[in-house]
């Protein structure tokens, strides 16, 4: 369980990472990198500027749904291993009560002050 979590959450870094990037590269009115991929749609270019701006508008939503459906794993696998710890936490206290003895469950008294 542990390594899946940890699968999960180093999944979620790059996830996060690659989406800021995407989000950089898309065009802007103001300043973008959108010229770093090729984005700028030169006369040489494979494809249109157009056409870059949709897969990455594609790829973008496509991560955000990944790193959505990503977080509500983890936070359900989390959420599970708390329960599990709760339950071991009661088990332990109750094993406690039931070999307690009936002396040490007295209150001690407090000598009066003279």
């Amino acid at each position: 369980m542990e390594n899946l979590q940890l699968f999960l959450l180093v999944l979620q870094v790059i996830v996060a990472v690659v989406m800021v990037f995407l989000v950089l590269l898309q065009k802007s009115d103001g300043d973008s990198l959108s010229g770093i991929g090729g984005g700028s749609g030169g006369l040489g270019s494979a494809i249109s500027s157009k056409a870059t701006a949709n897969a990455l508008s594609k790829a973008t939503m496509i991560l955000a749904a990944l790193f959505m459906l990503n977080c509500l794993i983890l936070a359900s696998l989390s959420n599970a291993s708390n329960n599990a710890l709760k339950n071991d936490l009661e088990k332990v206290i109750q094993e406690q009560e039931s070999t307690a003895t009936p002396a040490a469950a007295t209150t001690p008294t407090v000598p009066p002050i003279q």
